[in-house]
């Protein structure tokens, strides 16, 4: 005889089996566990979750744990099927009963875990309460989803050493001292990238927009985690840290309504009062008929005497923030100077100097 069953026994209420019959009773009830978990398995995957997805839930997360959950928790039930219908068995072999219920555990673990780590738009529910604009960054939704999973990951090793019974404080102890000594050598990159961060959730600027950072002027091409780039006027690309963007004063230009239109004109001091009071009220109605200037805003004063010239505030807010349109208009204004100036026989100011020779 290749083996034989000793002392095995079946017991269920008032019936008790022994030997081969109780073997079977007991490989039958295997069977039905098997049978069950599938049962549950199929009916969870026909009508269980999609008649959880269907309904309206209060919270947003909730169909996302779901959706990520469907699949794991399907195989959780062909796991426990197994498990039991295993331990159900009567085993021989010593240590097999707390093996399977190591692997049983590990296997629930791992799908627990699959199931969070499927989960990743959970991070996004972070900028519910932020505008449209940052919740469709893509570089701050890559972030929270990798930061997530990553976190998922760290705590699913961290469970499964647990299980199997690795020292998980000296494990977390090593690791703490090796991000300490990780974080000091990385300090400014770290800096740089909270500051990213910052950037991306303030929103001082965008894209697009042109601002002043320190000595840097321009429009900004790209926002990252690490830095800020500026094209210039002259089309050179300055790449600034988003740290010292976050500790400097930054303008934005694009934030205006209106842009100053605001110089001193010169005109010769041969210039007598009726002129200049004529070219000032000239120069006063061109502003206020213009359609580029804000009404109400236009200023036209005698301010000073300078050492070659008698000083004329001109002084308006130009309707557009666009630096290309407030350009254009600038200089449709300006043309508009000089034909009045000329008109009213007024010239320009320039640097002269006058010599006196006395005569002995």
């Amino acid at each position: 005889m290749i083996f034989s069953i000793r002392d095995l026994s079946f017991e269920l209420g008032s019936l008790f089996l022994e030997g081969w019959l109780a073997f079977a009773a007991r490989v039958l009830c295997a069977l039905l566990i098997l049978l069950a978990a599938w049962l549950v398995r199929r009916w969870l995957t026909k009508k269980g979750f999609p008649a959880l997805l269907a309904r309206s839930w209060h919270f947003a997360g909730t169909p996302i744990l779901l959706r990520s959950f469907a699949e794991p928790v399907q195989r959780m039930c062909t796991a426990a099927g197994f498990y039991l219908a295993a331990v159900s068995l009567p085993w021989a072999i010593p240590g097999l009963y707390k093996l399977a219920l190591v692997v049983f555990q590990l296997a629930m673990t791992l799908l627990a875990c699959k199931g969070l780590y499927a989960a990743s738009d959970l991070a996004d529910l972070l900028l519910a309460s932020c505008s449209p604009e940052i919740r469709s960054n893509k570089t701050l939704l890559s972030l929270l989803d990798t930061s997530y999973k990553v976190l998922v990951v760290v705590l699913c090793v961290a469970a499964l050493a647990q299980e199997v019974g690795f020292p998980i404080g000296s494990i977390v102890a090593g690791a703490g001292l090796v991000g300490l000594t990780i974080s000091l050598a990385a300090q400014e990159s770290a800096s740089n990238l909270f500051s990213g961060i910052v950037i991306l959730l303030d929103k001082p600027f965008s894209v697009g927009d042109w601002i002043t950072v320190g000595d840097v002027e321009g429009e900004v091409v790209d926002i990252n985690f690490r830095s800020t780039r500026i094209r210039s006027l002259d089309k050179t690309i300055n790449v600034v840290t988003n740290s010292k963007i976050c500790s400097s004063t930054v303008q934005n230009a694009a934030l205006r309504t209106m842009r100053p239109y605001k110089f001193n004109l010169g005109v010769t001091y041969g210039t007598t009062r009726p002129k200049l009071e004529q070219l000032m009220a000239d120069l006063k109605a061109m502003l206020d008929e213009s359609p580029c200037t804000n009404k109400g805003t236009n200023i036209v004063q005698l301010v000073s005497f300078g050492d070659s010239s008698i000083n004329i505030l001109v002084s308006a807010y130009l309707t557009t923030n666009a630096y290309t349109e407030f350009l254009q208009m600038q200089n449709d204004l300006n043309l508009n100077i000089m034909d009045i100036m000329q008109a009213d026989g007024v010239d320009f100011a320039f640097p002269s100097t006058s010599v006196y020779i006395e005569k002995k």
